[in-house]
């Protein structure tokens, strides 16, 4: 999932890579990923979803927390998320085993009483945070998880600012889409006609500067080249899944004689 946000005001922000440790390999376990807005989530039921190849399941559990683990039971191999919630655990269909926060056992209806559950009857667990409405996942183990490098947007904190949130389900890799939402060339030809979209008169060439780059994202600037001191358009992207494009108006105060 990329989030496009556009923005408009006088003085750009501080740059979002400042606010990240400096790496020389991108490391993409490393990393937190936004699974969907908690508004969308489904009450009292499994949220199944995938982070490249892998299937996770997002549920909450007694005490209101959210809890990810990998959607596949350690018996049978069975997905979780077509199992149901009871009492904050989720359960598996296929044998009724019950899984919870940790990823660990906790009941086995097919166990005797005195029998003690098998230390590797347990679920990959990942850390789950909620920041600005959205549930982001870290896709390493949990100990390694820095909750200050999750890319939040300022602006959205705050007072007045208008946001619009939609999701949209797509049938690629979000690697395409991030690569579509930072090539503005394309606008005015695909998006021609459309609401608030491009107009095929307006493609031309377009300068583009690159202000920042390194395994983090890239920070850049593009305007068009027809013309003259037209204001330039930023895009930032932030690995491995925010794009930010952004428009700067400045306020010209009229003067009366």
């Amino acid at each position: 999932m990329s989030l496009e946000t556009e923005t408009l005001q006088a003085t750009p922000p501080t740059s979002t890579f400042e606010k990240l440790e400096e790496k020389q390999e991108f490391n993409w376990r490393q990393c937190w990923y936004p699974v969907t807005f908690v508004q969308d989530l489904p009450a009292n039921r499994p949220h199944s979803f995938s982070l490249y190849d892998e299937p996770l399941v997002l549920f909450k559990n007694k005490d209101g927390q959210f809890i990810c683990l990998a959607d596949r039971c350690p018996h049978r191999t069975a997905k979780l998320s077509e199992g149901q919630i009871i009492d904050g655990k989720i359960e598996c269909l296929y044998h009724g085993w019950q899984f919870g926060s940790d990823g660990q056992c906790l009941h086995i209806p097919q166990l005797a009483t005195d029998a003690k559950i098998p230390v590797n009857a347990c679920v990959p667990s990942f850390k789950v945070v909620e920041r600005q409405g959205m549930i982001w996942v870290w896709a390493g183990e949990k100990e390694t998880a820095v909750d200050e490098i999750i890319p939040i947007l300022p602006d959205l904190d705050k007072s007045g600012f208008v946001c619009a949130d939609f999701t949209l389900d797509l049938p690629y890799d979000q690697t395409y889409l991030v690569e579509n939402v930072i090539d503005p060339a394309h606008v005015a030809i695909s998006h021609n006609g459309t609401r608030g979209g491009g107009n095929r008169k307006n493609a031309q060439p377009l300068e583009m500067e690159v202000l920042e780059n390194s395994v983090q994202g890239v920070k850049g600037r593009w305007r068009g080249a027809n013309k003259s001191n037209e204001a330039w358009k930023y895009v930032d992207f932030v690995a491995p899944s925010l794009v930010l494009n952004t428009a700067y108006i400045e306020k010209k105060i009229g003067h009366l004689d």
